[in-house]
């Protein structure tokens, strides 16, 4: 059951079961002749009650022929229930592919969390990445039809954990741009932003919440390359946020 493993927490900002060591081990498509569906769940306790989801990330294995629909859903301990939001994407490739949630998205103690995605399946794609295993019989899922669910572990030889993640809001990154009264600017660039109305270091952090570089900031300053998703920016006192396309 779910309630019998440890949720894990990786820099206590991303809600993850797999290895990041050992992405891409395997790539495995449904038992369904027709669609593939693959799901991620979470027990919400009182550690992350309040919190709020900034994206969810889906690793594909390679280029498919259609779209993936990515659910966010608050449901029960077997199977997904409200739906929250829906997006799609169009895999290109092998890699991680992330839909937006705006932050607006609060948890409450108690509640199951569940990310699960729809493949239309064509002979010889393999949609879903794993890590190496040993599978974790609590919050991977698969099914069949999209509405029952069994734990990925259950199916004989899937030892392994998808490659699927809910990256939280950094605690301590405020929502939206720097106050009026302050004088941070951010400004879209290719492949990075410019920082400017400030002197000073500032700390970029990544779409995961993790430290991706600190800055001497004069005048006006390009931070570049960054790959693709949302940037925070502490810069002394200030705080604001910054989509990288």
């Amino acid at each position: 059951m779910l309630g019998t493993c440890l949720l894990i927490l990786i820099c206590g900002d991303t809600l993850r079961w797999y290895d990041p060591a050992t992405v891409g081990y395997n790539a495995i498509a449904g038992p369904s002749a027709s669609r593939m569906y693959w799901a991620i769940s979470f027990s919400i306790d009182s550690s992350l009650s309040g919190r709020t989801i900034h994206s969810g990330r889906v690793h594909i294995y390679q280029e498919l022929v259609y779209p993936t629909e990515v659910k966010l859903c608050r449901g029960s301990e077997v199977a997904p229930g409200a739906v929250l939001q829906v997006d799609s994407f169009q895999s290109t490739g092998y890699g991680f592919y992330e839909v937006f949630y705006s932050d607006s998205i609060v948890l409450s103690e108690g509640d199951y969390i569940w990310l699960w995605c729809t493949q239309g399946w064509v002979m010889g794609e393999f949609p879903a990445t794993t890590d190496s295993g040993p599978a974790k019989p609590c919050g991977d899922w698969i099914s069949e039809d999209g509405v029952q669910w069994k734990h990925l572990s259950d199916y004989p030889g899937y030892d392994y954990n998808w490659v699927m993640e809910l990256i939280l809001t950094p605690l301590d990154v405020e929502e939206g741009p720097a106050k009026p009264e302050e004088k941070l600017i951010l400004l879209p660039a290719p492949g990075g932003f410019w920082i400017t109305g400030y002197g000073g270091e500032a700390w970029i952090y990544g779409p995961a919440g993790r430290l991706v570089l600190k800055r001497e900031i004069k005048d006006k300053t390009l931070i570049s390359p960054l790959r693709p998703g949302v940037y925070f920016v502490m810069a002394g006192k200030e705080r604001a946020r910054v989509a990288v396309r």
